[in-house]
């Protein structure tokens, strides 16, 4: 292969003497954002049609479909391709990548890449081999692309089954010959080298600042404070200060009973209800938070653990019970994740969301004991370290757990109960129980299960975790001993299970930057949360870090066309109220109150419909093979009522979200005037809008549409320009797609 690609190599080199390339090719790493440069796929001189060759007989296209010499595995036809500028991280390769193919008929087809390397004596060109699809015909010319971090390369031509038809070359596509002068190979950067450049103010642009903070925040503010801290301190010292930010917390609420006509009745206010029993005291603290708080990167964080590991206000709709649960979440988000496993065990909240509070051994109730592993940490199936599945000599998946497996965990968590109940101040005659303080055991004994168990297998020593049974529990005191024991042993069992890294690493990268990563991607979060490099595991400040200081993170201009992620709507909420520095009263999700936004939006907040959260993890896009969990709570009606409520806040009637009523005393407004004045010139006031909104990626097809529809309104009518340019800039897909 090597031989005949040099002489190949040698040809086409000769054609292409004199013609300059018209990319950067980069020798050093060290002056420039590393890793945001996209690959170049080599084309012939003349024209954009890929220089290939079939991986067995070396030969040009047009390609079979069926390989002329099958494979071992199927008879699909490998191609080869090249490409220079290939930023790759130290022990990256072929699964770094993606690539796809579009056809005359705009199908897509997604292609897997099986091999990348450097060519001998030519270490600046590497070869990409690529398995046709199998749902490929003889299709004619398709144009394909490849993909690294998040950047696409140039669109190149093959030829499937025959030469001809298939789409025209995209707009501005030129050849991209190989140089004269074959280009020197980069030099690989570990990922510590990578990260250390974020200490440096000045090695990121204004556009991934932007970006940055719209994943480590709830948005850019529209004052531009945070992007200008970000310019003077780097992006590390920003997470270090956010690490340190202390919290802005959820409201303490006294304890109502658990009957409504105790509580409410005798008071008889027309707030009652909402504020003792609906959401609505922690909805509108949501916002205040989200709009004004400090501790955004913690925010973030709870908020998408709280997704992960789920209490619902559809089952506890007394916010005195359920707030506790999220202020646990704050305190404990940038800790170990095993604190987070332990107190969300004894959270009355969750113990009486999943039924382990008042936990007997007589018939342990297994609802906890399945999610926790399910959905809480190791997921169903066993994972590489990278995210993708474990196979078995039949190619098939590798479950985690078994049913004996979560009937011996439900049975570890039996004895557990809230600590007490007391008598409520306003009727001492009527009780109401602790839900702020740990469930504790019962004085009951024979409500604890103290015989042997078998847990998941014990990594240290490869087989099954066995606890034994309690032989001195004769008294409380030994089984309330030997039950805390057997506690936290099955917490370390589940907390050191291999998958727990790759299964948290990837729902936390969906939700903060993209739900498709690469395995790449989810294996250096994997080692972070294996060792944060202090021989810790399990902390939370250095998966995060890893998460939002990652290649794929990073970068002003992301154009793979599957990266990215849906704004969930109080994502897409917040990012437009603190772009706009809106004033508000909070209630933008007011349970009980006259319109609650978010549920029009498809999100119930704090109210998920079960225990899988507002959205399916693992909700993929019809007709793809791509995830994005978001999309699952988007509908036609949802997304009619994002443009209704986007025109809302923009205010056609120049009033905003208007008051209603004692719960939404002042109603919400953007203030969009330092855009206003920018109307009469409609092409500056969209690049601005560009800027703040979309860090400067807008589709130029999109500004031109924009700036015609602005200009087209009279110049008389500066607001009426403003709204509208705001209004379609927020309403279309590209925004709407975090990217």
């Amino acid at each position: 292969m090597t031989a005949q690609f040099v002489k190949q190599w040698s040809s086409y080199a000769i054609k292409a003497s004199g013609y300059l390339l018209p990319v950067i090719l980069l020798g050093s790493w060290t002056s420039v954002l590393a890793i945001t440069h996209a690959p170049v796929l080599i084309s012939e001189s003349t024209s954009t049609r890929a220089v290939a060759l079939e991986s067995v007989v070396m030969k040009p296209g047009p390609f079979p479909v069926t390989a002329s010499v099958g494979f071992a595995a199927d008879s699909r036809t490998r191609v080869v391709l090249y490409a220079m500028n290939l930023e790759l991280l130290v022990g990256e390769g072929a699964s770094a990548f993606t690539a796809d193919a579009e056809d005359a008929s705009h199908n897509h087809y997604s292609l897997t890449v099986e091999y990348v390397g450097q060519v001998p004596s030519f270490e600046g060109i590497s070869m990409i081999v690529l398995r046709l699809n199998d749902a490929m015909g003889d299709l004619g010319d398709v144009l394909v692309r490849l993909n690294l971090h998040g950047v696409s390369s140039n669109r190149v031509r093959l030829a499937v089954g025959h030469v001809g038809g298939g789409l025209p070359d995209d707009q501005g596509a030129e050849p991209t010959p190989a140089p004269p002068i074959p280009p020197a190979p980069a030099t690989p950067l570990t990922i510590a080298q990578y990260q250390a450049q974020f200490s440096n103010p000045s090695f990121s642009s204004d556009q991934d600042i932007r970006r940055f903070l719209e994943q480590a925040t709830w948005g850019p503010r529209g004052d531009g404070s945070d992007l200008q801290h970000i310019r003077n301190v780097g992006m590390q010292s920003f997470l270090d200060e956010q690490f340190q930010q202390p919290i802005s917390e959820y409201p303490s609420l006294t304890l109502y009973p658990f009957d409504f006509g105790d509580g409410c009745a005798p008071n008889l206010s027309a707030t009652c209800g909402s504020a003792n029993y609906s959401m609505y005291p922690l909805q509108t603290r949501f916002f205040q938070r989200s709009l004004s708080g400090s501790d955004q990167l913690r925010q973030r964080l709870a908020f998408s653990l709280h997704k992960l590991i789920v209490v619902s206000g559809n089952t506890i709709i007394w916010p005195s019970y359920i707030g506790p649960y999220f202020r646990t979440l704050d305190q404990d988000a940038f800790g170990s994740y095993r604190t987070i496993l332990y107190d969300m065990t004894l959270n009355p909240a969750m113990g009486f969301y999943l039924s382990t509070a008042g936990n007997s051994q007589a018939a342990p109730n297994e609802n906890y004991a399945r999610e926790v592993m399910q959905l809480f940490s190791i997921g169903v199936d066993l994972l590489n370290q990278d995210g993708t599945p474990v196979l078995d000599a039949q190619g098939n998946r590798v479950p985690t757990y078994d049913q004996a497996t979560i009937t011996n965990l439900a049975r570890v968590f039996t004895g557990w109960d809230l600590k007490s109940y007391f008598p409520w101040s306003a009727n001492p005659n009527v009780y109401v129980p602790d839900f702020i303080s740990p469930m504790v055991l019962q004085n009951n004994r024979n409500t604890y299960d103290i015989a042997q168990k078998t847990l998941l297998t014990d990594i240290k020593h490869a087989t099954p975790l066995v606890l034994p049974a309690c032989t001195n529990c004769t008294n409380l005191a030994n089984a309330q001993f030997y039950k805390n024991s057997e506690l936290n042993a099955a917490i370390d069992n589940l907390f050191n299970h291999p998958n727990v890294g790759p299964y948290l690493c990837t729902q936390l990268i969906h939700q903060f930057v993209t739900s498709n990563p690469s395995p790449p991607y989810v294996g250096r979060c994997s080692a972070a949360f294996a060792n944060n490099g202090s021989g810790v595991r399990g902390d939370m400040k250095a998966v995060i870090t890893s998460i939002l200081l990652d290649p794929e993170a990073r970068g002003e201009v992301k154009n793979d066309p599957n990266y990215g992620h849906l704004r969930e709507p109080v994502l897409f909420t917040n990012n437009l109220l603190r772009a706009f520095n809106a004033t508000s009263d909070y209630n933008l999700s007011g349970s009980w109150t006259t319109q609650n936004f978010l549920i029009d939006l498809g999100q119930d907040l704090f109210n998920p419909d079960t225990v899988f959260g507002y959205f399916p993890a693992d909700f993929q896009l019809p007709g793809t093979s791509n995830y994005g969990p978001e999309f699952g709570s988007l509908s036609s009606a949802s997304v009619f009522k994002r443009a209704n409520f986007v025109s809302s806040l923009v205010a056609f009637n120049g009033n905003g979200i208007l008051p209603s009523g004692s719960e939404r005393p002042t109603g919400t407004q953007l203030n969009y005037s330092s855009y206003q004045a920018m109307s009469g010139n409609p092409a500056q006031m969209i690049d601005a809008l560009d800027a703040l909104l979309m860090h400067n990626t807008m589709s130029p097809s999109m500004k031109n549409t924009i700036v015609t529809t602005v200009a087209n309104i009279p110049s008389n009518s500066p607001a009426l320009r403003t709204q509208t340019a705001i209004y379609l800039i927020a309403t279309s897909a590209q925004y709407q797609v975090e990217r």
